[in-house]
């Protein structure tokens, strides 16, 4: 009796077994299926979405030296603006090429915008730039010192021009040590006589000399 009962649940347990297969075989089904979905999906996203391209900085900002042509100062002119006119003058670059040279590059880097006229005589005038620090070996020549001569400025008794420092003869003048003489005025001698103590220069830009 009990043999028979056996043999008669056997076939009970087979679709047992036989449901829970069919029951693992459809979760794995499904399980394929989202982890196929969810690839596809996360490819699509790849594909249609931009991906960000990160440039190098590009500084726009040059500096005044870097953007204003350098002149020659054999072929170049000084022009200082005031309030009151400009001054003109040419470089006496022969003599004084490592002077001259250091001016224009001055001038082209804005040093003189702004400066006063610190020092007003019946003379000379005399103005610098605050930006400038260095010094300049001085280097001689012959020009007479006659009105609207353009001389480095520099401390008495030293072998060195400051090479920010300049003054401009009002009229003839007579000095006891050498001095490098930078040029001369050619336009704007009634400017130079009508400057007075803490006038300011608006800037110092360096043209070409005009073709003739």
């Amino acid at each position: 009796m009990l043999r028979q009962q056996k043999i008669n649940q056997f076939p009970v347990l087979i679709l047992v077994l036989a449901c829970l297969f069919v029951i693992f075989v459809s979760g794995c089904a499904q399980q394929d299926q989202k982890s196929s979905e969810s690839t596809t999906q996360q490819t699509e996203t790849e594909t249609t979405t931009p991906q960000e391209v990160i440039k190098p900085a590009v500084d726009s900002e040059k500096t005044e030296s870097e953007t204003t042509p350098m002149i020659d100062a054999a072929n170049a002119i000084a022009v200082i603006e005031t309030a009151k006119g400009n001054i003109e003058f040419e470089f006496y670059a022969t003599d004084a090429p490592q002077t001259s040279k250091s001016f224009v590059k001055n001038a082209n880097l804005g040093y003189y915008r702004g400066e006063d006229f610190h020092t007003v005589e019946e003379l000379f005038i005399q103005a610098g730039s605050t930006f400038v620090d260095e010094t300049l070996p001085i280097e001689k020549s012959d020009h007479r010192l006659e009105k609207g001569v353009v001389l480095m400025a520099k401390e008495p008794g030293a072998s060195v021009s400051d090479a920010g420092e300049f003054f401009i003869c009002k009229d003839a003048i007579a000095l006891d040590e050498d001095y490098t003489t930078l040029g001369k005025v050619i336009k704007g001698l009634e400017v130079l006589d009508s400057i007075e103590k803490n006038d300011k220069i608006v800037n110092i830009t360096i043209r070409e000399r005009d073709k003739e």
